[in-house]
């Protein structure tokens, strides 16, 4: 975990969702970590989300623009030596072994979590002065970065370029970051981040559905739309996977009363187990799951999917943007499948749970035995 000043329940009360926090020498190390190339390499994928944003020094200040990938390999071994940064999303999704990152946070339920953000960038490299509508965790690889960050409304710049979401330069309170450094941000933050050094920036970044994600049909006051918040968030809700009761108030408490309890709970689980489109895991047929379970008459060794998304509460479970009814299926099975991301070797598989096995491979959760 972190090494955060007082403990988990400290930091939730005081800066979760409130103010940014810059935690020195967080972490010992980044580990495992990706290597330049390896980034460079995920970046040539088509089935990889990755961009490029370069920054464009100017007699009237900077301007930034972006290019999407996928990357011919040439072309990203000419880039030039300064003002440039690579950014891959979802990269524990594609390298599985990056998910232990999450680890370092384990006072954040795992479902919040969106993705891990893996990023290079070029002395004077950065993505410009911009705020995002999530947390998230800026974790300081090899290298150093200056960030200026500021709670202040900082107005949109008009003149910025249309593939990136930037604000006015704004002069914020310096950081400048090393390796091991966390940069904790809430949503909203403005912050501007310029690579003094070569330099590797990990991302842990959360979800926060909207209502109109929740609810296609939601119209609100004057079309605001609102995010999912949980500045009350408590460390004892970070059950592997489990989607407390207080989440599912929360999400009912966005529209106010009225709003049918067991739907809201069904709206945030099938959402936030969403995955994209280019991301979907293979799933099995009724036969080849079938033949899955039945195989050697006994539980099937199986791992979760990189891509897989796994959440559960006291009546459902959800599986990769779609639910099942939970059933007797135990809370302690659910919690290990969703802490290991693997099948629990629990002591034999009873009907409602061979069922619910059957389901999570029709849904995709499980890697394919290469014989199914």
């Amino acid at each position: 975990m972190l090494k955060l000043p007082g403990n988990a329940e400290q930091f939730l009360d005081r800066y979760w969702q409130k103010e940014p926090l810059l935690v020195p020498a967080a972490l010992a190390r980044i580990q495992p970590a990706v290597t330049r190339n390896e980034l460079a390499w995920l970046a040539t994928l088509d089935d990889v989300e990755s961009r490029i944003v370069f920054t464009q020094r100017e007699d009237n200040g900077v301007r930034y623009s972006a290019e999407t990938g996928p990357f011919e390999t040439d072309y990203l071994a000419a880039l030039p030596k300064r003002d440039w940064t690579l950014l891959v999303h979802d990269v524990e999704k594609h390298l599985p072994a990056m998910r232990r990152l999450f680890r370092h946070v384990p006072f954040v339920p795992d479902w919040r979590i969106d993705d891990l953000m893996v990023s290079f960038a070029a002395p004077g490299g950065g993505v410009g002065p911009h705020r995002d509508n999530y947390d998230v965790f800026l974790c300081q690889g090899i290298g150093s970065r200056e960030w200026h960050v500021s709670c202040a409304e900082i107005a949109h710049d008009p003149t910025a370029s249309d593939d990136l979401a930037l604000l006015a330069p704004f002069s914020g309170q310096p950081h400048t970051v090393h390796e091991g450094d966390v940069l904790y941000l809430p949503p909203g933050v403005a912050h501007w981040g310029t690579a003094t050094r070569a330099c590797m920036t990990y991302s842990i970044g959360m979800r926060a559905p909207q209502l109109s994600d929740l609810y296609p049909e939601w119209h609100g006051d004057q079309g605001q739309d609102l995010f999912y918040a949980d500045p009350d968030l408590s460390a004892d809700e970070s059950i592997p996977g489990y989607l407390s009761p207080a989440s599912l108030t929360r999400v009912a408490d966005l529209t106010g009363p009225g709003l049918d309890p067991d739907r809201a709970a069904q709206a945030l689980g099938c959402h936030v187990t969403e995955t994209k489109a280019w991301l979907s895991p293979e799933r099995a047929n009724h036969e080849e799951a079938a033949a899955i379970l039945g195989a050697a008459g006994e539980p099937p060794r199986l791992a979760v999917h990189g891509m897989a998304r796994i959440a559960w509460d006291d009546r459902n479970i959800y599986a990769n943007g779609a639910f099942m009814a939970r059933g007797r299926i135990s809370a302690k099975w659910l919690e290990t499948l969703c802490s290991t991301r693997e099948l629990p070797a629990l002591p034999g598989i009873d009907g409602s749970t061979s069922e619910c096995v059957d389901w999570m491979l029709r849904m995709g959760v499980f890697e394919l035995p290469e014989n199914s």
